[in-house]
């Protein structure tokens, strides 16, 4: 279906658009109407947005990954991007991001309402207001985004992200693994840098802890690599590896449910770390390479020691002890815990 309205978000990461979430929903609400988004691929944002009325669809912008050119890079990337804006006829669009690119693609599809951020030369091809500040140009994408909504007087409903998703099939999901032993928790071992990564041997001897705290199963979420960290966590849980669910071929889409499922959520610095949050379960993250994310109360911190992230040092430095106390320590933890 073409028409309605466009919101153009191109960050690329699963992170970056669960960042976004409320703003997508606000837009929405205050339309009256589910919009389209568009973005790329990276960010699955067809499998997030699966079970979200407030999104009609998803068109995916093919920009460059890697060495490989996308089909909307450059000016001609721009032109072929305007030709596709044109065909479907949108009556607006707002461009979650600073770049001129999108609004220049707009101007040129003719779309009747075009809204951004104004910055340098994206306000040539935008007509609609308001636009930020220019002293605002290199803030967080969120602060960018909720600076946006509060100028154009456009009220938020959910102040931090809520992933919505599909009730039955988190009901299915729960029955699918109805006899595992609670309370469930989601381990994220996958990291999109290698700085990030807490690593094998740490997640083994982490998991074997908290099984001995009196955590019953243990979803393990990452991707294909991650499969290799299984032999040093079969080894810390011999005799137990019935308690451990591997999910590393699912898709996001078959994930998130799962998500929904959990007690608690504990891991790196990743998308699925923003997911659970965002799904509503109390997510430990451990930040020994970058800032703490702040966007979330239901997002609990971990540092090194002295409080200060590095990309060399810092992941080493967090240790299996300071995560299992994070865990005893939530307030949130579910009353399960030490009775199973």
């Amino acid at each position: 279906m073409s028409g309605g309205t466009a919101i153009i978000q191109p960050l690329p990461g699963v992170g970056d658009m669960v960042w976004h979430l409320p703003h997508i929903h606000a837009l929405a609400e205050a339309l009256g109407e589910p919009v389209t988004i568009i973005t790329k691929p990276r960010s699955r944002a067809d499998q997030i947005f699966a079970g979200d009325p407030s999104v009609r669809r998803v068109i995916w912008l093919d920009r460059a990954q890697s060495e490989k050119a996308g089909r909307h890079d450059g000016w001609l990337g721009a032109i072929r991007l305007g030709l596709l804006l044109r065909r479907e006829r949108f009556k607006r669009v707002y461009i979650l991001h600073h770049s001129w690119r999108y609004a220049f693609a707009a101007w040129l599809a003719g779309v009747p309402e075009r809204y951004g951020y104004g910055f340098g030369r994206q306000r040539t091809y935008l007509n609609r207001g308001p636009f930020l500040d220019k002293k605002l140009r290199r803030a967080h994408p969120v602060q960018l985004a909720d600076a946006y909504l509060d100028a154009a007087a456009i009220p938020r409903t959910e102040i931090e992200p809520v992933l919505r998703l599909d009730a039955d099939a988190v009901t299915t999901k729960r029955a699918l693994y109805a006899d595992r032993l609670r309370p469930w928790i989601g381990i994220g071992l996958g990291s999109s840098e290698a700085y990030k990564q807490w690593g094998a041997e740490n997640f083994a001897v982490l998991i074997a802890g908290l099984a001995a705290d009196g955590w019953g199963s243990f979803f393990l979420l990452g991707g294909p690599a991650e499969a290799g960290f299984m032999p040093a966590i079969h080894a810390a849980m011999r005799g137990n590896e019935g308690r451990l669910i591997e999910t590393f071929e699912q898709p996001i889409g078959d994930i998130l449910p799962v998500l929904g499922a959990l007690d608690l959520y504990v891991g790196n610095d990743t998308g699925f770390l923003n997911l659970a949050a965002a799904a509503g379960i109390p997510a430990v993250g451990l930040f020994g390479a970058t800032p703490p994310l702040t966007h979330s109360t239901a997002i609990t911190a971990l540092l090194p020691p002295d409080g200060k992230a590095d990309k060399a040092t810092g992941m080493s430095r967090i240790t299996v002890d300071s995560v299992r106390s994070a865990i005893s320590s939530s307030k949130r933890l579910p009353d399960e815990v030490g009775h199973v």
